[in-house]
């Protein structure tokens, strides 16, 4: 029997079945729900609190001393936090808020601390063939749905789930097999028919990557100044030639700078935008700040005056001055400001933690020219890691699987 933890002698729960009906519930949600929804928010809660116990089954099955002190100290500096949080926010709180990014932060460090466990056997061959295979289908009735019965014109979980073109590109490389070629080519088609300039992006960086991880010496020994010169020459005739026959303009790469396109805002005025919200809650961060707002930030569930952001959405408003002390946001798109801003040094010194372990694997894996699971966890979480910069990315429960099974393979190169 399939299970992501197995623990010596018997099988107490079946991991695997739970794991799979928790991720087929929380995508196949956004087919009918819609991208966010209160479904999700269950399902992310309920992914918590099963990695909870699982991490605190594992330590106490093992009696492993994992570093006690450091152990210890963290548990005290839960409720610290907790109360630290509630007394910073306590005129504005917003319960909701509050426990959401308790869960987001405390999601992550359990993801580090049992993915580093020796004792954890995760992520079979069999699983993970099961559950990409899953959610590639949810993929494509997300697709059906959308060009059948709605009318927005992207595939809404697809972003989320990267990690299923990934998957399959990394298996073709492994196995040859022509099924994965035909899965890489249909998520391929997806992207492309749907206009998302994310989703078209991310795929082909990551058949380049792997492209590079696979054929290192091979690129190697192709990078002439004579073939990097032909080809930048081949784009740029294909390009003129699309743009001259109006094929480019249909497609929304095209409008990429374009200020806006059929109701979207182009990216310029999104950057804008999410530089305004990083200068509002700087603004907030000051108004309250104090020492404890170093290492703190603002605190869970911290939420700031949208004057900025207002001002440059709403243009009417920038007659009226600012905007009203009862409107708040929460949320920040720029990952570094939003990690700051609610979990102050620690939380910011996590993610980039998690950043320099993964370019170290990446860099080492290149080096040793390894072509394995671990690869694969960690060209995925790189990729899911460019969008921490652009909106929220730890919110989702695929995110904080991509992390607990890096972490379970980065030991093993340490250990090679």
């Amino acid at each position: 029997m399939d299970s992501i933890i197995q623990p010596k002698g018997k099988n107490i729960i079946n991991f695997s079945f739970v794991f799979l009906s928790l991720f087929v519930f929380h995508y196949g949600s956004v087919i009918f729900l819609g991208e966010i929804n209160s479904f999700n928010k269950i399902t992310y809660a309920i992914y918590a609190i099963l990695i909870s116990l699982i991490f605190f089954y594992e330590k106490y099955r093992s009696k492993s001393k994992i570093n006690k002190s450091i152990f210890q100290a963290g548990l005290w500096l839960v409720p610290i936090y907790i109360l630290y949080s509630f007394l910073i926010n306590k005129n504005s709180l917003n319960l909701g808020w509050f426990i959401g990014d308790f869960i987001v932060i405390w999601s992550i460090i359990l993801s580090i601390l049992l993915g580093s466990s020796k004792k954890i056997e995760i992520l079979n061959k069999d699983f993970l063939d099961k559950l990409m295979l899953i959610l590639f289908i949810i993929l494509l009735l997300d697709f059906l749905t959308i060009f059948t019965i709605g009318t927005e014109g992207k595939i809404r979980s697809f972003s989320r789930l990267i990690i299923v073109p990934s998957f399959y590109i990394y298996r073709y490389f492994e196995t040859k097999k022509i099924n994965n070629l035909y899965i890489i080519l249909t998520c391929f088609a997806l992207a492309v028919i749907s206009n998302m300039r994310y989703a078209f992006i991310v795929m082909f960086l990551m058949l380049m990557m792997y492209s590079v991880f696979y054929y290192k010496e091979r690129i190697i020994s192709f990078l002439s100044f004579r073939n990097i010169s032909f080809g930048f020459f081949i784009l740029l005739f294909t390009t003129f030639i699309l743009y001259q026959n109006n094929i480019l303009q249909k497609w929304s790469f095209y409008y990429l700078f374009v200020p806006a396109f059929q109701g979207e805002l182009g990216i310029v005025n999104i950057f804008i935008g999410r530089l305004y919200e990083v200068q509002d809650a700087y603004n907030e961060h000051i108004r309250h700040f104090n020492i404890g707002s170093i290492f703190f930030g603002n605190g869970l569930g911290a939420s700031y005056t949208p004057n900025e952001w207002v001002n440059f959405f709403i243009k009417d408003f920038s007659s009226q001055g600012a905007v009203s002390d009862n409107i708040k946001r929460h949320i920040i798109h720029f990952g570094p400001m939003r990690f700051y801003f609610r979990y102050g040094i620690i939380g910011l010194g996590l993610i980039f933690y998690i950043i320099y372990k993964n370019l170290n694997h990446l860099a080492i894996s290149l080096k040793n020219q390894s072509f394995n699971i671990g690869l694969f966890f960690s060209v995925t979480l790189f990729l899911y890691l460019l969008r921490f910069v652009l909106q929220p990315i730890f919110n989702d429960p695929m995110l904080l699987f991509c992390l607990l099974g890096f972490f379970t393979y980065y030991k093993k190169v340490d250990n090679d």
